[in-house]
């Protein structure tokens, strides 16, 4: 499903909800720009520590332009998993209000490769999904209450000789101090020039004020008058008593209403929060509309449907999906969160602390496969798995986008082919397992060893898969919203345990299979040649061995 900066809105809260009910959330990311390589060989291969620096720098200086997304829901019963693929265009442009210039960056070489799979600048440009990182969205409230303050009246310097300012100051502060004279007979306010001056001969206060007068005026009441504040209308400045209790209040419902323009614009960062279980205080209850409207007899209220999907995500934690991730996990914590780590070791523990469990499905493929970097791009990963048939993975009707055709290099198609592959994965480590043998070759290596029906991998490929045929949009049951028990948590049932042995089942947090799979990282081209996230990197003498 494409989502554009106009159907957003409306799809933020199932994505959320989807989000908060998933087993794993997968994620691929197309890039306006990567680490560029040099063609000058190398003495040495780079060590992870290396390749983070210069990845860092790639991140910190391009952009994530599209994201694809693809939440995976388990359905114990009938030992399915259903996905739903979304694919989100992000606008790097920031609106003029929020007072942020953000600069964004294309690499040529990134873009040939982008547009020579039909992806569109100006579709980016024109319908792209707005977002805020944490820090612009510190920086946009920082900026908006120093507006809010009392703007300091820049110190003016009148030359002597000019005469005609000089007599006009004089002539406001004569009409000033006059009106303070009155004491408490004197108006609320004074108006500079009174709304009933009729000048039959000029005079230093004319009847309409330029904006130099009115400039002058301020300057005036700033530096002489303490006690009192001045504010501009079209040809009149205001002069009254300072009130700060009057003036605080004034200036928090500016600020509210600036902060509530800067949250509309946080956008894509919603979905990031949800992912990492960051906050979704400042989201309102309104933005649950869309998804009241297709729930199937409400037993709740609106707040207490927000509430319910807050605390899921909280208590929910997906676990994250991808193929060759280490990039990727740059950019998503440059792009959304904030400045990366300076050391690699930072960033082991940084990104475990956001996603306690996560898969990199290049890594799962290659495990032990020697010092010979196997052929592991996801489309051929794909190719190599499409006669395995289980675990049944299903599609959602409602996403029906990539059911007949492929859209290589577009996010959300990849997002899609790489939850796939996790699920054929794990489900074929779970069956190899069982099998006694005294060698253990590469997954791919293995897989592709096996007697299967994909001798002529055609359109039969995606037919597995896509076996629904309508797109209408189905109500949501009361009890699914955000329902509890859909992570892949151990219930301690025979039934799930014996399904997760036979490959049907995805293995369950605290199995076997996540101490060898879980929360590693390929990076072909290094010489350690894989990051272990939430621990230090391995020392040399380790490497020599492994390698």
């Amino acid at each position: 499903m494409d989502i554009t900066a106009v159907t957003f809105p409306d799809c933020l809260s199932s994505i959320l909800n989807d989000i908060s009910t998933s087993c794993f959330v997968s994620v691929d990311f197309e890039l306006s720009g990567v680490a560029f390589k040099s063609s000058t060989p190398q003495s040495r291969p780079q060590t992870v520590q290396e390749r983070y620096v210069e990845a860092k720098l790639a991140a910190e200086r391009y952009q994530i332009l599209q994201v694809g997304l693809t939440t995976c829901h388990e359905d114990k019963e009938k030992a399915t998993y259903t996905l739903k693929p979304y694919n989100i265009n992000l606008s790097p442009i920031t609106q003029r209000e929020m007072d942020l210039n953000r600069d964004w960056t294309f690499g040529s070489r990134s873009m040939e490769f982008l547009l020579a799979n039909h992806f569109s600048i100006d579709h980016m440009c024109t319908f792209g999904v707005r977002y805020l990182s944490r820090e612009e969205e510190q920086l946009a409230i920082r900026r908006a209450a120093e507006k809010c303050q009392r703007n300091p009246v820049q110190v003016v310097d009148i030359k002597k000789d000019d005469h005609e300012s000089l007599e006009f100051l004089e002539a406001v502060r004569v009409s000033v101090n006059e009106w303070l004279a009155q004491g408490e007979k004197r108006r609320e306010w004074l108006n500079i020039p009174p709304p009933s001056s009729i000048q039959l001969v000029p005079g230093p206060i004319p009847t309409g004020l330029t904006s130099m007068q009115k400039w002058l005026i301020h300057h005036l009441i700033s530096d002489e008058y303490p006690n009192l504040t001045s504010r501009g209308a079209s040809t009149f400045v205001q002069i009254e008593l300072r009130d700060p209790c009057n003036e605080q209040s004034t200036l928090e419902a500016k600020l509210k209403v600036k902060k509530e323009r800067i949250r509309k614009h946080i956008g894509f960062r919603w979905i990031a929060e949800a992912l990492v279980s960051g906050s979704l205080d400042e989201l309102e209850a309104d933005a649950f509309h869309p998804l009241m409207k297709v729930i199937e007899q409400p037993t709740f209220g609106i707040q207490q449907l927000s509430d319910k999907v807050k605390s899921r995500l909280k208590e929910n934690r997906p676990i994250l999906v991808g193929h060759n991730m280490f990039c990727d996990l740059l950019f998503f914590h440059a792009c959304f969160l904030g400045p990366l780590p300076n050391t690699l070791a930072e960033f082991q523990t940084a990104i475990h602390e956001l996603f306690p469990v996560l898969a990199d499905t290049k890594y799962m493929a290659t495990h032990d496969c020697g010092s010979l970097n196997p052929m592991s791009s996801l489309e051929d990963l794909n190719t190599t798995l499409a006669g395995i048939e289980s675990p049944k993975i299903e599609i959602d009707p409602r996403f029906a986008k990539y059911k007949f055709r492929k859209s290589t290099h577009e996010a959300g198609y990849d997002s899609m082919l790489a939850a796939m592959a996790f699920i054929k994965l794990a489900g074929n480590i779970q069956r190899i397992k069982r099998r006694p043998t005294t060698t253990a070759p590469s997954l791919v290596a293995g897989i592709m060893a096996q007697p299967s029906n994909n001798q002529a991998v055609t359109k039969k490929e995606f037919n597995n898969f896509f076996d629904v045929d309508t797109e209408t949009i189905p109500l949501i049951q009361a009890a699914q919203i955000a329902q509890a028990g859909t992570s892949l948590a151990d219930t301690g049932s025979g039934r799930i345990a014996r399904l997760v042995d036979q490959g049907k089942l995805l293995p369950r947090l605290g199995d076997a299979f996540w101490d060898t799979y879980g929360n590693i990282l390929r990076v072909f081209g290094t010489q350690e040649r894989m990051v272990q996230l939430g621990r230090e990197v391995p020392k040399q003498e380790e490497l020599l061995v492994e390698i």
